[in-house]
């Protein structure tokens, strides 16, 4: 997400990752991120009670207990959705160039 994020950005538009951890969890993703990769340039939502993925309704049961389906929002300037993709599983999200694309027929 984060070699993506200029692109994002430059479309006026924000990147918020929502992480379904604690904060302690949150912020050593974040840490790890600084190491591994780039420093993430937009923020990092900790929800440890998911919240989001209840409120959304983008979580499902599994043998494991409770798992949240990766899902990605476009959310317009005036906070209305225009966008939604539910995912199968953790790799399946639509491409920086489908959002791109999105992106430009919502602002065009």
């Amino acid at each position: 997400m984060q070699s993506d994020y200029e692109r994002i950005a430059a479309l006026d538009t924000e990147l918020l990752f929502i992480n379904p951890e604690d904060l302690d969890q949150t912020r050593d993703f974040v840490a790890k991120s600084k190491v591994t990769r780039e420093e993430l340039s937009f923020p990092v939502l900790a929800d440890p009670d998911r919240t989001i993925p209840t409120k959304f309704k983008i979580q499902k049961a599994t043998d494991k207990g409770t798992e949240v389906i990766p899902t990605a929002f476009i959310i317009d300037k005036e906070g209305i959705l225009r966008f939604k993709y539910v995912g199968s599983d953790p790799f399946d999200r639509p491409s920086t160039d489908s959002l791109v694309e999105i992106l430009g027929m919502i602002e065009g």
